[in-house]
């Protein structure tokens, strides 16, 4: 299945990046916004993107953000020859476990029809203002699908159905773009700065990010979820997405 990537170009850093759906992808957004001088809209930034004027506000400060297809990377890279190109990848186990609890509607709509009909009803007779909030309703199909049955799912259908769970590695084209840097999330607060620095972006533009804007968290300390992610589970899902345990790493 083809997928459509958003990409951030970043004309002070002469950069190209390539978001990676559930590997940070929304605060990744809030950073350049930051950086371009567009912190008071770092809050809601996909709202902001989809805003009239967004586009030629960002275009005064360096900054343009385009969903893309994936197989227009290639002819972006060649149109872009002195560009770098940058990804963040996400660990695979916790990519997934994200998955389960943010996109568990995606997963029962297309599986467990009457699971997805279910938490919808429930999350209807919440009232409106649970209407607009998918969480809810996500929230009544976690207790009819079990990880390990949701595991399971992956294992008969596999992972390409969806871009919040294709393999990382594919999706972004990773053998053929030729990245010069793939940072890991788990290290982005302190890579991504470094690595701007080495582009040449000039410390009042790094000054302005003072730290990472952590959006669409989906986990929190102490919640447990962390436990779901037993040996077991790691294994199977490790198997699930060998290419891209074999193929990202801290390369930054």
């Amino acid at each position: 299945m083809s997928f459509r990537l958003l990409t951030i170009r970043f004309d002070p850093a002469r950069l190209i990046l390539v978001v990676i759906p559930k590997s940070g992808s929304t605060t990744l957004i809030s950073a350049f916004l930051i950086l371009a001088g567009l912190g008071e809209q770092a809050a809601t930034p996909r709202q902001f993107r989809r805003s009239e004027g967004s586009a030629a506000l960002m275009a005064e400060r360096g900054l343009a953000i385009d969903a893309i297809e994936r197989e227009a990377l290639a002819q972006l890279r060649s149109d872009l020859p002195d560009y770098r190109f940058v990804t963040v990848m996400r660990d695979p186990a916790q990519r997934f476990l994200s998955g389960y609890f943010s996109k568990i509607n995606r997963f029962c709509k297309r599986f467990a029809k009457p699971v997805y009909y279910w938490g919808k009803l429930c999350q209807a007779f919440e009232g409106p203002k649970a209407w607009g909030d998918v969480n809810r309703g996500n929230a009544h199909m976690l207790r009819h699908v079990s990880f390990e049955r949701f595991v399971a799912g992956f294992e008969e259908h596999g992972t390409e159905w969806d871009s919040h769970f294709a393999l990382q590695s594919r999706m972004i084209g990773l053998a053929e773009i030729g990245y010069d840097r793939v940072i890991p999330l788990e290290t982005l607060d302190a890579d991504l700065p470094r690595i701007l620095a080495e582009l040449g972006v000039a410390p009042e533009v790094l000054a302005r990010l003072t730290e990472m804007p952590r959006m669409n968290r989906t986990a929190k300390d102490g919640d447990g979820r962390q436990a779901l992610l037993t040996p077991e589970m790691r294994a199977r899902i490790a198997a699930l997405y060998r290419e891209d345990y074999d193929s990202l790493g801290p390369r930054a």
